[in-house]
């Protein structure tokens, strides 16, 4: 169920991303030929900061995982090396 609700949220969050730069701008005030096609400055803005807060994260979380990964493994090798020093074999 967790799989689920994890692939329901990525595409979600996908088509939300869709649905918002689709628009560059959209119209901010409420026309009288098409009442239906607008929007509130506010909730655009908040969608948009709230898009880029969550691009921020991820990346933040990728590098940091990055960098473990990289220091655990610089680790391991100087470690194999010091031992295989000990040890004596080249």
């Amino acid at each position: 169920m967790d799989i689920l609700t994890t692939l329901f949220l990525i595409v979600w969050f996908i088509y939300g991303n869709h649905i918002i730069y689709r628009y560059r701008l959209p119209r901010f005030e409420q026309t009288t030929e098409d009442p239906e096609n607008w929007c509130t400055k506010n909730v655009y803005l908040l969608t948009m900061i709230s898009v880029a807060y969550t691009y921020a994260l991820v990346t933040l979380i990728i590098l940091i995982v990055l960098i473990v990964v990289c220091t655990v493994h610089i680790q391991n090798r100087r470690r194999a090396i010091q031992e295989a020093d000990e040890t004596g074999c080249t």
